[in-house]
C-alpha cells in the first residue's frame, strides 16, 4: 500500500488489548492534530495476511463507528517488528508514531530497553501508552525542562502542541536553582518564558522543585497531582551502556505505575509545521 506524505500518525497494532488502547490514543490525536491514522501490522508469515486484512477492515470500521475517523491500514512482512517499526517509521517519516508498552509486568526492564532502542535509533518522535486515553482531548500536559540548560527549542515544541490543544493547561516542571547560585537566574527565565508563552495564547503553570535535575520519580509523581494526560520528554541522544543497565530516566517515565502516556522526542526530532 502507497502512503502519501501527507500528515500521518503510525499505530504499530497487533490485535492485543494494548494495541486497541493505542489506537484509541492515535483516533483521539489525529482529530485534534487534523492527521490521517494508519494501523501498521507486521506478519511473519505470507499465508496469513489475506486473513490479517480481513480483521483489519474490520478494526478500520470498528474505529469508524467509535470515534469517527477511518484509519488506513499497512501489513509488512518480517519475523522482528520492533526492527521494522523502527525502518517503516524512518521511511514514511510520520508527525508521531504511537507505541503500546507492557509497563511494570514481570517484564518490565526487557520492555523499557527494547521500547527504548526503538525511541533511540529515530528521529520521529513517539508517543508510548499503558492504558486507553483518559481524556478525548489533553486537558493537562507536563513538559519537565531545567532552566539551567538551553530550552528554546523545547519551548517551540511547547507552544506547536498548544495549537492543536488550546484549552489544555502546560505544566512545566523545573528546578528551582536553588543551592546552584542561580536562582535569581531562573526566577527572571521563568517570568520571561511565561509573557511568551501567555504571548503565544498558551495556558502555561510552573512548577518548580528544590532539586538540580528533573528526576523521573518527580516528574512523575508532580504529574499524578495535576492530573496529566500526556508527559512530554527530551531523550538523550546516543544511550550508553551503563545508562541501560542502571536506568534511563526516559525508561523510568515510559514504564511509570501510573500509566501516563509518555512522548519522547530526540534534540534533533522535526515535528511537521514547527519551525
Amino acid at each position: 500500500m502507497k502512503i502519501s506524505d501527507s500528515d500521518l500518525i503510525i499505530i504499530p497494532f497487533d490485535f492485543t488489548p494494548l494495541s486497541y488502547q493505542a489506537l484509541e490514543h492515535g483516533a483521539y490525536m489525529a482529530k485534534a492534530m487534523n492527521q490521517r491514522l494508519l494501523i501498521l501490522h507486521i506478519s511473519s508469515k505470507d499465508a496469513d495476511i489475506p486473513k490479517i486484512e480481513k480483521k483489519l477492515c474490520f478494526v478500520i470500521e470498528e474505529c469508524m463507528e467509535k470515534f469517527g475517523i477511518r484509519p488506513e491500514f499497512m501489513i509488512r512482512k518480517g519475523s522482528r517488528p520492533y526492527a521494522m517499526i523502527k525502518n517503516i517509521s524512518k521511511e514514511l517519516r510520520p508527525t508521531l508514531v504511537i507505541l503500546k508498552t507492557g509497563g511494570v509486568k514481570g517484564i518490565r526492564r526487557y520492555t523499557g530497553i527494547r521500547t527504548i532502542k526503538i525511541l533511540s535509533g529515530t528521529v520521529i518522535p513517539f508517543v508510548v501508552v499503558q492504558d486507553a486515553p483518559q481524556n478525548t482531548v489533553f486537558q493537562n500536559i507536563v513538559f519537565p525542562i531545567n532552566f539551567l540548560n538551553q530550552h528554546d527549542t523545547k519551548l517551540k515544541r511547547v507552544v506547536y502542541f498548544s495549537q492543536f490543544y488550546p484549552d489544555a493547561v502546560m505544566h512545566i516542571v523545573t528546578p528551582s536553582g536553588k543551592g546552584t547560585g542561580k536562582e535569581k537566574n531562573m526566577e527572571v527565565n521563568i517570568t520571561l518564558t511565561t509573557k511568551v508563552l501567555e504571548d503565544q495564547n498558551v495556558k502555561v503553570n510552573f512548577i518548580t522543585h528544590d532539586k538540580k535535575k528533573n528526576k523521573a520519580e518527580d516528574i512523575i509523581s508532580l504529574s499524578k497531582e495535576v492530573n496529566a494526560d500526556i508527559i512530554m520528554t527530551q531523550m538523550e541522544d546516543v544511550p550508553t551502556i551503563s545508562k541501560f543497565l542502571f536506568g534511563l530516566r526516559e525508561e523510568k517515565l515510559i514504564t511509570n505505575t501510573d500509566k501516563i502516556p509518555v512522548m519522547c522526542f530526540h534534540r534533533l526530532s522535526e515535528f511537521k509545521g514547527l519551525t
